[in-house]
């Protein structure tokens, strides 16, 4: 893929700003709401944002190190590697539909857990610190530096492709937290 660097970095930079509004929201909603799960198997309000906690943990202190290193951009045009481009398209939701679903690793998989509202708090607090990294990176060069990924110490990414696939990753998982409303206020319409 190549894209201007600023309308790519702008896309994502609008991302975060609905994920991070869409959130705010979620903190105004009663624990049963956020602990509510459409089967024992399904993952509930507060999991998937401890999920993306657990990626951001990881990952934004990656993401600041490495922009602290890169050289300003030479060029205004973005190029994506292969295999980083692949990623962020894996994780990308469609027409709000996930289209390849995959299951988490199970350091990544917070099904049961005993999870409260702080869990919000500490999410908004990250997509803070994604807003910060996604402005920093408008002049820096994301082709050079590598960033490691949680599946595998050997294979590293592009630092914008990294970027990239994060906010995708967010994404995806904000969608089924909408799915996961949508549901509930259906059930309890069927149940009135």
């Amino acid at each position: 893929m190549k894209i201007d660097q600023k309308q790519f970095l702008r896309s994502l930079l609008q991302n975060l700003q609905e994920e991070l509004t869409q959130t705010q929201d979620l903190e105004k909603l009663p624990i049963d709401t956020l602990q509510f799960r459409k089967n024992e198997k399904a993952w509930n309000i507060l999991e998937c944002l401890y999920h993306l906690n657990l990626y951001g943990e990881f990952y934004i202190p990656h993401f600041l190190r490495l922009l602290t290193k890169a050289q300003p951009k030479k060029r205004d045009v973005y190029r994506s590697g292969w295999l980083g481009n692949y990623f962020a398209n894996s994780m990308k939701p469609t027409a709000q539909k996930v289209k390849n679903k995959m299951p988490s690793p199970k350091d990544k998989n917070p099904l049961g857990l005993p999870l409260e509202k702080d869990i919000i708090s500490t999410r908004i607090k990250q997509l803070n610190e994604l807003i910060e990294v996604v402005n920093k990176a408008q002049e820096k060069d994301l082709e050079k530096k590598r960033c490691p990924i949680t599946i595998s110490k050997f294979i590293t990414l592009q630092l914008g492709d990294t970027i990239h696939f994060i906010i995708n990753h967010e994404e995806r998982h904000m969608l089924q937290v909408k799915k996961i409303l949508i549901y509930k206020e259906e059930l309890e319409q069927l149940n009135s």
